[in-house]
């Protein structure tokens, strides 16, 4: 009898160990995050991400990364306004993070705050000294330059594209130039820029897929440029 009952109680043990979920860390579901991302799987993303933030064991820093990053799904999803909120929360938490500026700026010259955009990326540019990545100033100005291209300021989102390249050479810099040209209606300069920038995306194995709506959208327009 007592055999009997210890078989069971050893079934049932293991039946509830099997039964309890594994809970996946902040830091182990911020690594899910990016690799979905690598892989495309935007939605599962945003799950791991939000686990993230949601996860409590992590530092502020850390919290403020895992907005930052959903911040930039839901900006490749074009859902603008949750990501300006989440590269805002990112910036509350952790205020010397660049890059959360320069895609926030980004957002809101999609948008139309023209205004707020502007600090953004003058607020992004002042932080280069502080960053690591470095292709962190020409990735910042060209996203600048964007922002004059919006308001029609043509010669100013050139120079701003000019002073990218003059920091590093930068594929991203070509394409929003190319963009630019397109705009001002110089098509064998758009063209010239365009083929560039894929060159440079061939030869880095760079995908596409990392691109946001008005970005694929441009890239499709100066694919039909002749």
């Amino acid at each position: 009898m007592t055999r009997y009952v210890l078989r069971i109680l050893s079934a049932a043990l293991a039946v509830l160990v099997i039964a309890v979920p594994t809970f996946a860390g902040g830091l182990d579901l911020i690594n899910k995050g990016q690799a979905a991302q690598k892989a495309g799987n935007s939605n599962e993303a945003l799950h791991a991400y939000t686990g993230a933030i949601q996860s409590g064991d992590l530092t502020g820093a850390q919290i403020a990364f895992a907005y930052y990053r959903r911040g930039g799904v839901n900006g490749f999803l074009g859902d603008n306004v949750s990501g300006i909120a989440d590269f805002s929360k990112a910036i509350e938490l952790n205020p010397r993070l660049g890059g959360a500026y320069s895609l926030r700026g980004y957002l809101r010259g999609v948008v139309g705050q023209y205004d707020l955009a502007e600090r953004d990326h003058l607020a992004a540019i002042d932080l280069a000294k502080d960053q690591k990545w470095e292709d962190y100033l020409p990735w910042v100005l060209q996203h600048y330059a964007d922002l004059s291209r919006r308001r029609g300021e043509f010669d100013k989102a050139l120079a701003y594209c000019e002073k990218a390249l003059q920091t590093r050479e930068y594929a991203d810099v070509y394409f929003r130039r190319a963009w630019i040209y397109l705009d001002m209606g110089r098509s064998a300069q758009a063209k010239a820029d365009f083929e560039t920038f894929e060159r440079m995306m061939k030869e880095q194995d760079r995908s596409y897929g990392v691109f946001w709506p008005d970005e694929r959208g441009a890239i499709s327009r100066l694919r039909e440029v002749r």
